[in-house]
């Protein structure tokens, strides 16, 4: 159902996070292994540096504990699906307000230093051809109506 930036996308913004809470490198490894596989070895430095820096922004402005599944997890949560949302919300040049829809499913104010970091990921991503699907703009629909819905 997922096409690779889509599956990128998720387990990259699982992969972060979990890093982050744990300290532990294996999970940022996996991250920098599944962008190098995504987009190659040249595109993942940059690629990983924004999303790095983009998935803890997040973290950082949300008024809660941003939830993500298990790194072994074949399915994404509620977070991971609107985590590819708005990436893909910027991608297709979607209305603005899917993307501040994003940000606030997520509980963060939409902000510019936010914003921008979502362009560079976005761009980054584009840069090597990985388009996260505009199907993926769904779940801002999805999970704005049912928000107890949790796993996709």
């Amino acid at each position: 159902m997922h096409n690779p930036a889509d599956i990128f996308v998720g387990m990259g913004f699982r992969y972060w996070l979990t890093g982050f809470r744990t300290g532990e490198l294996a999970h940022w490894e996996r991250a920098f292994t599944l962008a190098e596989q995504t987009v190659g070895l040249t595109a993942a430095r940059d690629v990983c540096r924004d999303f790095s820096q983009w998935v803890r922004l997040l973290s950082e402005h949300s008024r809660r504990d941003l939830q993500v599944l298990e790194p072994a997890s074949r399915c994404f949560c509620r977070d991971e699906c609107i985590a590819m949302a708005l990436v893909a919300a910027h991608q297709h040049q979607a209305c603005p307000a899917l993307q501040a829809c994003a940000m606030t499913l997520l509980c963060c104010d939409p902000r510019d230093d936010l914003k921008a970091l979502t362009g560079a990921l976005a761009d980054g991503l584009a840069s090597a051809d990985q388009w996260v699907s505009p199907a993926a703009m769904d779940h801002l629909v999805r999970y704005a109506t049912n928000p107890a819905r949790m796993i996709m």
